[in-house]
């Protein structure tokens, strides 16, 4: 198997589509680094190289809007 990505749990999968649903939720009160994070998790546990750059792309968004959560900008944790 080398070369081949690790097995994926059944839990792990689980989690990932628990916290697309959270932010689906969310809709716009999600943040850019909560999106973020989500999605290096997912490409992560997909390691599939278009998740990677959409999760790289987000990293840099939330990068650029520190600056907005600093001014109090609503995430996910912030959320009943």
């Amino acid at each position: 198997m080398t070369g081949q990505p690790p097995a994926v749990r059944p839990a792990e999968i689980s989690q990932i589509i628990a916290w697309c649903a959270r932010l689906t939720a969310a809709g716009s009160r999600a943040g850019t680094a909560e999106t973020a994070a989500y999605l290096t998790a997912k490409a992560d546990l997909s390691d599939i190289d278009l998740a990677r750059q959409a999760a790289a792309g987000a990293r840099a968004a939330a990068d650029a809007s520190t600056p907005l959560a600093a001014a109090g900008t609503v995430t996910l944790e912030d959320q009943p």
